[in-house]
């Protein structure tokens, strides 16, 4: 509620300078939807791995409850899959209130995972609109037709590459502590989450315990390459675009000293990319994360060997 203002007019930016690419040629709409299937790939991934660790986990509490309800029996012998009957400031009943708490865990982790999948996913969207709108961007100032006045384009296309430029700075705002906060959290608890199973005997391992633990580092791994390749994305396109402006036929066109001055602005800027506040969301963030991951790793075992 807080940023409603500035996603209200973001979307009604972005969308306008959509559909205004997408009215074009066949060629054009084309190029704007090339990029969607691997973005719409990475998306569907990601929410099944988070809704399937959400039925892992509440899978053991309701197998108990029909297992028990086949022999006529309600039972409560089974542990709530997020609190284990300790997250409350009070005990929790051995009654029909620990079906309740159960229902309500459910309904906790539910929505939960629908915020994360709807929260993760729009990210990509919204950096496949601004590859698609710079793509289509792209092809108009390379490709121009016979019939078209190079120099409305290249006027037009200055005009719109001001809009992202604040489209951007918006999605920037809302996103930067998202991205950081994710950044920072998944390295310590994959860290975390990777010592504690190594440290774990052969003999003391379960099944269940390893698939959970796998499937909730996947899904951290997949969170945080799925910022840093949508991020790079947008990054490519910005660039790309900076190109076509470059190999254009600007400088033969009849332009007034204003749009040769936001011309040569373009070309000056650097390409197109969100910040995280100090870092650029790009596929070296996500180096840079694995690699912390895996050093602070080490670390924790070399402190655990010599406390041993």
């Amino acid at each position: 509620m807080t940023n409603r203002d500035s996603m209200t007019l973001y979307h009604r930016t972005i969308n306008d300078l959509f559909e205004s690419e997408y009215m074009g040629n066949e060629k054009i709409q084309a190029i704007m939807f090339s990029s969607l299937p691997p973005i719409t790939i990475i998306a569907y991934i990601y929410s099944m791995f988070i809704l399937a660790l959400m039925v892992t986990y509440v899978m053991p509490a309701y197998s108990a409850i029909f297992r028990g309800l086949y022999h006529w029996h309600l039972t409560t012998d089974y542990i709530l899959p997020v609190t284990k009957g300790y997250g409350y400031f009070w005990t929790v009943p051995d009654s029909f209130w620990y079906h309740f708490h159960l229902l309500y865990e459910t309904v906790e982790l539910l929505l939960s995972c629908l915020v994360a999948c709807g929260v993760d996913t729009a990210f990509g969207f919204y950096a496949y609109q601004f590859a698609a709108i710079l793509d289509a961007m792209y092809f108009r100032l390379t490709n121009p037709l016979p019939t078209e006045n190079f120099s409305d384009t290249l006027r037009t296309s200055v005009a719109k590459h001001q809009k992202l430029l604040l489209c951007r700075d918006i999605l920037e705002h809302m996103y930067a502590p998202i991205v950081l906060w994710h950044i920072v959290s998944n390295a310590i608890l994959l860290c975390a989450l990777i010592y504690e199973v190594s440290s774990q005997p052969l003999s003391e391992f379960k099944i269940v315990y390893l698939c959970v633990s796998a499937s909730y580092a996947m899904i951290k791994f997949l969170q945080t390459f799925s910022y840093a390749w949508h991020g790079t994305i947008l990054t490519d396109a910005g660039e790309k675009l900076r190109k076509g402006l470059y190999f254009g036929e600007w400088h033969k066109s009849r332009l007034d000293r204003h749009v040769r001055t936001n011309v040569i602005l373009m070309m000056m800027q650097k390409p197109m990319t969100i910040h995280a506040y100090f870092a650029s969301v790009d596929m070296i963030l996500f180096t840079n994360f694995v690699n912390t991951t895996v050093s602070y790793f080490f670390l924790m075992q070399s402190v655990g060997d010599k406390n041993e």
